[in-house]
């Protein structure tokens, strides 16, 4: 049996998803594209939406669990008076409502109360497991599901626009936040059955879309692919001698490291990712590798 051909791309891709393709689709295309199978993401979008994907190529897939926890920003629209399956736009129409005119009041009070941490439901048309298995195959089956609760935090929420029966929003949210439950949320307290007609993500946590490119131009240019550790920027940096990248790639801790924040990325002198490592206990000296995507072998020549 042949080995599977080693990556030769590693870094985080910035896509922007056009519509009625999935995140999968982008995935495969950028497989190929590339010519490896090495590639993940780090949320996935619906079909309907557009905006930033976020994919990590090579060893640059370790770090994917870094970018996911990331707040994310998103643009959508609220369309008022009808209630889907999907709780989207791609769903059937399961209840209508004339909408009365909107007050700007009522509408403002709406958007005000929905910012904080709170208890949302997640859609049943959705790639949430239950028992094993996603939701939306249950629901697609007409079975008879209820999507679980989490806590979410609703960071910042605005109107951009309001229409005779819409209300374009722009929300800042943890991980885990569907803007489809928000959006029905928003109906439900105003009386109204609501879904989510629009969508686009415009950013997670420090990448935007407006840096973001087509699968085709990063396929033709791979240079434009972020290294992990500028993937990371988030994160304090702390430059290794030879040493102590020896001491990490062998597993090691480095006896005189001292870790200064919670979470740490570790970079060699040309600012290369070595390693991300956490802080125990509150003690400097204290800590624990995350990732590590330096290995024994890397270091001859390199150091």
């Amino acid at each position: 049996m042949s080995r599977a051909k080693p990556p030769k791309w590693h870094g985080v891709a910035l896509v922007d998803k056009p519509k009625d393709c999935t995140s999968h689709d982008v995935v495969q295309q950028l497989r190929r594209g590339l010519g490896q199978r090495q590639v993940g993401h780090t949320g996935t979008l619906d079909p309907s939406a557009t905006g930033l994907l976020v994919l990590t190529l090579g060893r640059a897939t370790r770090i994917g669990q870094f970018l996911e926890t990331t707040n994310k920003i998103y643009e959508g629209t609220v369309q008022l008076g009808t209630a889907t399956t999907t709780w989207d736009a791609e769903g059937e129409a399961v209840e209508t409502a004339l909408v009365p005119p909107l007050l700007d009041h009522a509408v403002r009070l709406v958007i005000d109360g929905l910012q904080g941490e709170f208890e949302q439901t997640v859609p049943v048309y959705s790639a949430v497991k239950v028992d094993g298995e996603r939701l939306h195959r249950k629901a697609r089956r007409g079975e008879l599901v209820e999507g679980p609760k989490r806590m979410v935090t609703i960071h910042s929420l605005s109107i951009l626009d309001m229409g005779e029966t819409s209300v374009d929003i722009r929300a800042e949210v943890s991980k885990g936040t569907y803007i489809r439950s928000l959006a029905v949320e928003i109906g439900r307290r105003l009386g109204l059955p609501a879904h989510l007609s629009k969508l686009r993500r415009i950013s997670v946590g420090s990448h935007s879309v407006f840096a973001a490119h087509s699968v085709d131009t990063i396929c033709q240019n791979p240079g434009l692919l972020v290294p992990a550790s500028a993937a990371l920027s988030h994160l304090p940096a702390l430059t290794l001698g030879k040493q102590e990248i020896i001491d990490v790639a062998y597993g090691r801790r480095p006896p005189q490291l001292r870790i200064t924040a919670k979470q740490m990325r570790f970079v060699d002198p040309r600012g290369s990712l070595v390693a991300v490592a956490h802080r125990l206990q509150d003690r400097p000296d204290q800590f624990q590798y995350d990732v590590v995507l330096i290995r024994p072998e890397d270091l001859e020549g390199t150091v």
